[in-house]
Protein backbone atom coordinates (compact mmCIF):
# COMPACT_ATOMS: atom_id res chain seq x y z
CA UNK A 1 0.00 0.00 0.00
CA UNK A 2 1.26 3.29 -1.04
CA UNK A 3 2.41 5.51 1.55
CA UNK A 4 0.51 9.13 1.92
CA UNK A 5 2.10 12.35 1.92
CA UNK A 6 1.08 15.35 4.24
CA UNK A 7 1.97 18.49 4.21
CA UNK A 8 4.85 19.58 5.71
CA UNK A 9 3.98 21.58 9.17
CA UNK A 10 4.91 25.35 8.78
CA UNK A 11 7.52 26.43 11.29
CA UNK A 12 7.02 28.56 13.87
CA UNK A 13 9.80 30.47 14.84
CA UNK A 14 8.95 33.09 18.42
CA UNK A 15 5.69 31.53 18.77
CA UNK A 16 4.96 32.84 15.07
CA UNK A 17 4.63 30.71 12.12
CA UNK A 18 7.43 31.48 9.53
CA UNK A 19 5.65 31.59 5.99
CA UNK A 20 8.87 32.23 4.00
CA UNK A 21 11.80 29.86 4.18
CA UNK A 22 14.38 29.51 6.97
CA UNK A 23 17.94 29.85 7.16
CA UNK A 24 20.38 29.13 9.62
CA UNK A 25 22.15 31.02 11.63
CA UNK A 26 25.62 30.84 13.18
CA UNK A 27 24.27 29.50 15.90
CA UNK A 28 22.34 26.27 14.77
CA UNK A 29 18.95 27.84 15.21
CA UNK A 30 17.04 28.96 12.07
CA UNK A 31 15.48 32.44 12.09
CA UNK A 32 13.36 33.36 9.82
CA UNK A 33 13.97 35.47 6.52
CA UNK A 34 10.81 37.61 6.01
CA UNK A 35 10.51 38.94 1.92
CA UNK A 36 10.29 42.70 1.88
CA UNK A 37 7.29 43.78 1.28
CA UNK A 38 6.40 45.03 -2.00
CA UNK A 39 6.39 49.05 -2.80
CA UNK A 40 2.46 50.37 -3.21
CA UNK A 41 1.60 51.52 -6.34
CA UNK A 42 0.95 55.14 -6.64
CA UNK A 43 -2.59 55.93 -8.18
CA UNK A 44 -2.81 57.14 -11.47
CA UNK A 45 -2.72 61.34 -11.72
CA UNK A 46 -6.01 62.59 -12.51
CA UNK A 47 -5.77 66.25 -14.44
CA UNK A 48 -9.18 67.69 -14.16
CA UNK A 49 -9.34 70.68 -16.47
CA UNK A 50 -11.51 73.28 -15.88
CA UNK A 51 -14.08 73.62 -19.13
CA UNK A 52 -14.87 78.08 -19.47
CA UNK A 53 -18.23 78.60 -20.05
CA UNK A 54 -19.85 81.84 -21.29
CA UNK A 55 -22.95 82.81 -19.25
CA UNK A 56 -24.87 85.98 -20.93
CA UNK A 57 -26.76 87.94 -18.20
CA UNK A 58 -29.99 89.99 -20.04
CA UNK A 59 -28.94 92.77 -17.97
CA UNK A 60 -25.81 93.05 -18.92
CA UNK A 61 -27.40 93.46 -22.82
CA UNK A 62 -29.72 96.16 -21.16
CA UNK A 63 -26.94 97.92 -19.71
CA UNK A 64 -24.90 97.85 -23.24
CA UNK A 65 -28.06 99.45 -24.94
CA UNK A 66 -28.01 102.16 -22.56
CA UNK A 67 -26.26 105.49 -22.25
CA UNK A 68 -22.89 105.34 -20.21
CA UNK A 69 -23.47 106.84 -16.50
CA UNK A 70 -20.53 109.44 -17.17
CA UNK A 71 -22.32 110.26 -20.21
CA UNK A 72 -25.68 111.07 -18.57
CA UNK A 73 -23.46 113.03 -16.54
CA UNK A 74 -22.30 115.30 -18.88
CA UNK A 75 -25.50 115.40 -20.30
CA UNK A 76 -27.18 116.64 -17.01
CA UNK A 77 -24.36 118.73 -16.42
CA UNK A 78 -25.00 120.52 -20.06
CA UNK A 79 -29.11 120.18 -19.36
CA UNK A 80 -28.17 123.27 -17.04
CA UNK A 81 -27.00 125.65 -18.55
CA UNK A 82 -29.92 128.22 -19.97
CA UNK A 83 -30.69 126.57 -23.74
CA UNK A 84 -33.81 126.93 -25.33
CA UNK A 85 -35.46 123.75 -25.66
CA UNK A 86 -35.32 124.43 -30.11
CA UNK A 87 -31.67 124.48 -29.85
CA UNK A 88 -31.82 121.03 -28.17
CA UNK A 89 -33.47 119.76 -30.04
CA UNK A 90 -33.10 121.41 -33.54
CA UNK A 91 -29.79 123.03 -33.15
CA UNK A 92 -27.78 119.54 -34.49
CA UNK A 93 -30.15 118.71 -37.13
CA UNK A 94 -29.47 122.52 -38.35
CA UNK A 95 -25.58 122.45 -37.96
CA UNK A 96 -25.86 119.20 -39.68
CA UNK A 97 -27.79 120.90 -42.58
CA UNK A 98 -25.92 123.74 -43.30
CA UNK A 99 -22.70 121.62 -43.54
CA UNK A 100 -23.97 118.89 -45.63
CA UNK A 101 -25.86 121.20 -47.87
CA UNK A 102 -22.96 124.17 -48.01
CA UNK A 103 -19.83 122.22 -47.65
CA UNK A 104 -19.99 119.03 -47.77
CA UNK A 105 -21.74 118.62 -50.90
CA UNK A 106 -20.47 121.57 -52.83
CA UNK A 107 -16.47 120.73 -51.70
CA UNK A 108 -17.00 117.25 -52.95
CA UNK A 109 -18.12 118.81 -56.45
CA UNK A 110 -15.54 121.22 -56.67
CA UNK A 111 -13.04 118.34 -56.02
CA UNK A 112 -14.15 116.33 -58.94
CA UNK A 113 -14.39 119.16 -60.84
CA UNK A 114 -10.66 120.05 -60.39
CA UNK A 115 -9.88 116.11 -60.74
CA UNK A 116 -11.64 116.25 -64.63
CA UNK A 117 -10.53 119.98 -65.52
CA UNK A 118 -9.03 120.41 -68.62
CA UNK A 119 -6.99 123.46 -67.58
CA UNK A 120 -4.62 121.84 -65.07
CA UNK A 121 -3.89 125.68 -63.71
CA UNK A 122 -7.91 126.05 -62.94
CA UNK A 123 -8.03 122.47 -61.72
CA UNK A 124 -5.34 122.85 -59.06
CA UNK A 125 -7.21 125.83 -57.58
CA UNK A 126 -10.31 123.95 -57.60
CA UNK A 127 -8.13 121.04 -55.89
CA UNK A 128 -7.12 123.51 -53.24
CA UNK A 129 -10.59 125.06 -52.35
CA UNK A 130 -12.05 121.70 -52.14
CA UNK A 131 -9.27 120.91 -49.35
CA UNK A 132 -9.83 123.94 -47.07
CA UNK A 133 -13.47 123.22 -47.66
CA UNK A 134 -13.24 119.43 -46.64
CA UNK A 135 -10.45 119.98 -43.88
CA UNK A 136 -13.18 122.61 -42.50
CA UNK A 137 -15.64 120.05 -43.00
CA UNK A 138 -14.32 117.38 -41.18
CA UNK A 139 -13.37 119.19 -37.89
CA UNK A 140 -16.94 120.35 -37.71
CA UNK A 141 -18.30 116.62 -38.22
CA UNK A 142 -16.38 115.70 -34.93
CA UNK A 143 -17.97 118.57 -33.04
CA UNK A 144 -21.28 118.39 -34.80
CA UNK A 145 -21.56 114.74 -33.67
CA UNK A 146 -20.70 115.79 -30.32
CA UNK A 147 -23.47 118.08 -29.92
CA UNK A 148 -25.41 115.62 -31.47
CA UNK A 149 -24.24 112.95 -29.05
CA UNK A 150 -25.41 115.45 -25.99
CA UNK A 151 -29.09 116.51 -27.53
CA UNK A 152 -29.25 113.05 -27.47
CA UNK A 153 -28.78 112.26 -23.54
CA UNK A 154 -30.03 115.36 -22.88
CA UNK A 155 -33.60 114.22 -24.33
CA UNK A 156 -33.30 110.93 -22.45
CA UNK A 157 -32.62 108.96 -25.61
CA UNK A 158 -29.80 106.28 -25.93
CA UNK A 159 -27.03 106.75 -28.65
CA UNK A 160 -26.06 103.49 -28.93
CA UNK A 161 -29.38 101.93 -30.07
CA UNK A 162 -29.88 104.18 -32.94
CA UNK A 163 -28.75 103.71 -36.40
CA UNK A 164 -28.31 107.45 -36.68
CA UNK A 165 -25.70 106.92 -33.96
CA UNK A 166 -24.14 104.34 -35.95
CA UNK A 167 -24.03 106.04 -39.13
CA UNK A 168 -22.26 109.07 -38.01
CA UNK A 169 -19.52 106.66 -36.33
CA UNK A 170 -19.15 105.13 -40.15
CA UNK A 171 -19.26 108.94 -41.77
CA UNK A 172 -16.77 109.71 -39.54
CA UNK A 173 -14.08 106.95 -40.68
CA UNK A 174 -14.54 107.55 -43.92
CA UNK A 175 -14.06 110.93 -43.55
CA UNK A 176 -10.76 110.20 -41.62
CA UNK A 177 -9.49 107.30 -43.80
CA UNK A 178 -9.70 109.69 -46.67
CA UNK A 179 -7.82 112.12 -44.92
CA UNK A 180 -5.07 110.29 -44.61
CA UNK A 181 -5.09 109.33 -47.85
CA UNK A 182 -4.81 112.78 -49.29
CA UNK A 183 -2.36 113.74 -46.39
CA UNK A 184 -0.23 111.07 -47.32
CA UNK A 185 0.34 112.65 -50.99
CA UNK A 186 -1.86 109.71 -52.31
CA UNK A 187 0.80 107.94 -51.77
CA UNK A 188 -1.72 105.19 -50.31
CA UNK A 189 -2.61 102.58 -52.63
CA UNK A 190 -0.21 102.97 -54.96
CA UNK A 191 2.88 104.32 -53.84
CA UNK A 192 5.30 107.61 -54.18
CA UNK A 193 5.95 106.98 -58.03
CA UNK A 194 3.63 109.38 -60.35
CA UNK A 195 1.51 106.38 -61.62
CA UNK A 196 0.64 105.60 -58.13
CA UNK A 197 -0.06 108.81 -56.91
CA UNK A 198 -2.66 108.91 -59.45
CA UNK A 199 -3.61 105.36 -58.29
CA UNK A 200 -3.99 107.10 -54.94
CA UNK A 201 -5.99 110.27 -56.47
CA UNK A 202 -8.68 107.69 -57.76
CA UNK A 203 -8.49 106.23 -54.33
CA UNK A 204 -9.73 109.58 -52.49
CA UNK A 205 -12.22 110.24 -55.07
CA UNK A 206 -14.40 107.08 -55.14
CA UNK A 207 -13.80 106.69 -51.25
CA UNK A 208 -14.94 110.50 -51.26
CA UNK A 209 -18.10 110.07 -53.56
CA UNK A 210 -18.68 106.61 -50.93
CA UNK A 211 -18.87 109.58 -47.86
CA UNK A 212 -21.15 111.52 -49.47
CA UNK A 213 -23.39 108.35 -49.46
CA UNK A 214 -23.36 107.29 -46.25
CA UNK A 215 -23.34 110.94 -45.06
CA UNK A 216 -26.70 111.44 -46.96
CA UNK A 217 -28.07 108.00 -45.54
CA UNK A 218 -26.78 109.34 -42.18
CA UNK A 219 -28.96 112.72 -42.44
CA UNK A 220 -31.99 110.70 -43.58
CA UNK A 221 -32.51 108.85 -40.77
CA UNK A 222 -31.83 112.01 -38.43
CA UNK A 223 -34.73 113.59 -40.33
CA UNK A 224 -36.78 110.06 -39.27
CA UNK A 225 -35.31 110.70 -35.27
CA UNK A 226 -36.54 113.95 -35.14
CA UNK A 227 -40.16 112.46 -35.39
CA UNK A 228 -39.38 110.28 -32.30
CA UNK A 229 -38.00 113.00 -30.23
CA UNK A 230 -40.84 115.19 -27.98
Amino acid sequence: MAAVRRPAAAAFVGGAPCLTRLSPTAAGSFACRTRPAAAPRKAAAVTCTPTPTMVIEPMALVELATNPAWLVKVGDAVGTLPFPPAVVKYGHPGLMAFMILGMGLPGGVIGWLGRTNEDKKAGVKQKQLHENIMLAFWLLAFAGATGGVLSTVMQGKDILTSPHAKTAGVVLALLTANAVVAYSGFTIGGGATPEGRKQGRTLHAYLGAGTGIALLVHAGLGVANLANFS
